[in-house]
């Protein structure tokens, strides 16, 4: 035997006697750019919802949450984030902790993640339970003290394929968690994964996150009206409103929210000069009161491309963008796709 084959006999051996596979090897993963637009990552085939995969969610989060207050009181000494950690027992508590929340008057998930310094993601992501946006007075969360979310090992994963899929270091995923390397992650463990945005939701969050994943906001700004009936700020009577406006500075950039091919551009009376676009697949957008218009119909345009400077063109108070979406000609609200 050759020194070749006798260097990859006793390779084999050491593995054979570790256990350890070369997948589950600590690896580095090429991370996104600091850059990167979350809404580029959340493609319908990314993400993944929990029902018809053969899973479920283990354990059921709802009723822990329901119960973890009781089992404080009735332990001396135990506090609720102690609880949580018998719950997440593989997560590094010197690395991330947990604590139960509970929703007061006039919050909402938003609000709450930037208190904590991270995004609605990874509340959602530490979550699995929640079905909706949407949350109510006296509702239960866990919290972490950093951002990232909880991700349920399943059969056939590896630490190097769930590292793959959440786009991360997997030293990362080691640091944040304790996994022994000898037996690698086991199916129905929950681990941690540092700052990363959920892939596997539940059925009602999943059809938030596909919507979500459509459209890009056409400009960063306030919003101040949204669709429904309100009193017209020039007219001064109840009118219905087709979309919804953010605030801006005069002549901001607005980028289109997908692409597309544009199919108006020029005045359109009231709502001013506006661009529609034609987005191949039932939507149409629509940024109205503009001021500068680059493109022209026809054109085809890219996510995030320049389309236009905002204005106050048509009937309008001041500097803003009119902002409508159109789903095989139903208006539909424009905050449920832009959160």
């Amino acid at each position: 035997m050759g020194a070749g084959g006798l260097i990859l006999l006793v390779a084999a051996l050491v593995l054979a006697q570790t256990r350890i596979i070369p997948e589950k090897s600590i690896v580095s993963l090429t991370p996104l750019p600091a850059n990167a637009r979350a809404f580029t990552y959340f493609t319908q085939e990314r993400l993944h919802a929990y029902s018809g995969h053969n899973f479920d969610l283990i354990p059921d989060f709802t009723d822990f949450l329901n119960t973890m207050e009781q089992q404080a009181v009735n332990s001396e000494g135990n506090s609720s984030e102690q609880v949580v950690q018998q719950l997440l027992r593989f997560v590094n508590d010197d690395y991330v902790h947990f604590d139960k929340y509970i929703i007061r008057t006039r919050e909402n998930y938003w609000k709450i993640a930037k208190t904590h310094g991270y995004t609605i993601d990874t509340i959602v992501g530490c979550n699995p339970h929640l079905e909706k946006i949407a949350c109510y007075i006296g509702q239960k969360i866990l919290l972490p003290n950093r951002g990232g979310c909880l991700h349920e090992v399943k059969p056939g994963e590896t630490l190097y394929k769930i590292a793959l899929d959440y786009r991360v270091d997997a030293a990362a995923i080691l640091q944040a968690n304790h996994v022994d390397l000898d037996w690698g992650v086991v199916p129905g463990m929950w681990l941690f994964i540092p700052g990363a945005k959920p892939l596997y939701l539940s059925q009602g969050m999943h059809k938030q996150y596909a919507k979500r994943a459509l459209f890009r906001s056409p400009l960063s700004g306030r919003y101040t009206s949204f669709v429904g009936s309100r009193i017209h700020p020039v007219l001064g009577f109840s009118k219905y409103h087709n979309g919804v406006d953010i605030a801006c500075q005069f002549r901001s950039w607005v980028g289109a929210s997908a692409p597309g091919v544009v199919i108006a551009a020029g005045w359109g009376g009231a709502i001013g000069k506006h661009v529609k676009i034609d987005h191949q697949n039932g939507y149409i957008t629509m940024y109205g009161h503009l001021d500068v218009i680059y493109v022209k119909v026809g054109q085809k345009v890219r996510g995030g491309q320049l389309i236009a400077r905002s204005g106050s063109t048509g009937r309008s108070t001041g500097p803003h963008l009119h902002y409508t979406i159109w789903d095989h000609g139903v208006i539909k609200n424009p905050m449920d796709y832009l959160w």
